[in-house]
């Protein structure tokens, strides 16, 4: 018998996850510790893990400013033709690993949205490309790097509806949220590589879902597309993904279930810890309804 033909996962229409219209407020909360079970866990409570978890974290962190731009002359471009006078042009443009899925017609419409405007410019650089002796400190390449994760202003869609919004037209799988939700604690709680803050939150959870997608999995949604709905340009995201891909130095992939689960856990324990230390505003006053102690504090 002649063996089947080799699979191509990114020329099947097929492998396009269900487009669930499932609202995250609705699906069911993660279990306790000793019963999550990653492997049995369905996309919305993994979202819904995900979201509690930044959420937490980010009333606890309040608002912090971004790190200010750096005052320095921009690098010279070389001339065309001039490279061996003043050496090579570091320019890279990055190309795909692998064609992005196709979609079906019926399915490629989306709802537009848009975040609030980047904190960092355009021509900021992600990354320096001075190396050796020349190169900036690595703290202060990564607080650049910090810069493109912030907005201007705290963008008006809730992250409940900005999750739901990105499972609805660009479906991911568990792992797929889950290896995101992992990466963010790296950045903003092991490694405190950017704050994660109401500022922040939008950016880090779409960047982080687009690096775990192409890490993790076959399927691959267009990067236009993600870029649409997450209410960013796709130029912007790109140097995002860059971004979360050197700050966790490139360490992307989770190689078992039990590194998955203990991350996953990590997180919970960390948006629990953050619930219970968020202090209450100072315009709370309490109003005690006896009025044998409304007369006692008089």
């Amino acid at each position: 018998m002649n063996p089947p033909s080799a699979p191509n996962p990114a020329g099947d229409a097929g492998v396009l996850p269900e487009f669930g219209g499932l609202s995250i407020r609705d699906a069911p909360s993660p279990p306790a510790e000793e019963e999550l079970d990653i492997m049995s866990m369905s996309r919305e409570t993994a979202v819904k893990t995900i979201m509690r978890s930044v959420l937490s974290l980010a009333n606890a962190a309040g608002d912090i400013p971004a790190t200010p731009p750096l005052s320095r002359p921009r690098t010279p471009v070389t001339p065309v033709g001039k490279e061996n006078q003043a050496g090579p042009v570091r320019h890279h443009r990055r190309t795909a690993s692998r064609p992005a899925t196709p979609i079906p017609a019926e399915r490629e419409k989306t709802q537009p949205t848009e975040l609030a405007p980047p904190e960092a410019s355009h021509d900021e650089p992600t990354i320096t490309h001075d190396i050796g002796a020349g190169a900036e400190p690595e703290w202060v390449q990564r607080a650049n790097m910090a810069r493109k994760f912030f907005s201007k202003t705290v963008p008006k869609v809730g992250l409940e509806d900005y999750v739901n919004r990105i499972q609805q037209y660009c479906p991911l799988s568990t792992g797929v949220w889950l290896a995101a939700g992992s990466y963010i604690l790296r950045l903003c709680v092991i490694d405190k590589s950017v704050p994660l803050t109401h500022r922040t939150m939008h950016r880090l959870v779409l960047a982080c879902l687009v690096v775990a997608m192409k890490s993790l999995e076959d399927h691959r949604w267009p990067q236009k597309r993600f870029a649409a709905v997450g209410g960013v340009d796709d130029v912007a995201l790109s140097r995002l993904e860059l971004c979360v891909e050197f700050l966790l130095h490139f360490d992307l992939q989770i190689l078992s279930p039990e590194k998955m689960r203990e991350l996953t856990v990590t997180l919970q324990k960390a948006g629990q810890a953050a619930t219970i230390a968020t202090r209450l505003p100072s315009s709370f006053n309490l109003r005690i309804s006896n009025p044998k102690y409304r007369q006692a504090q008089a």
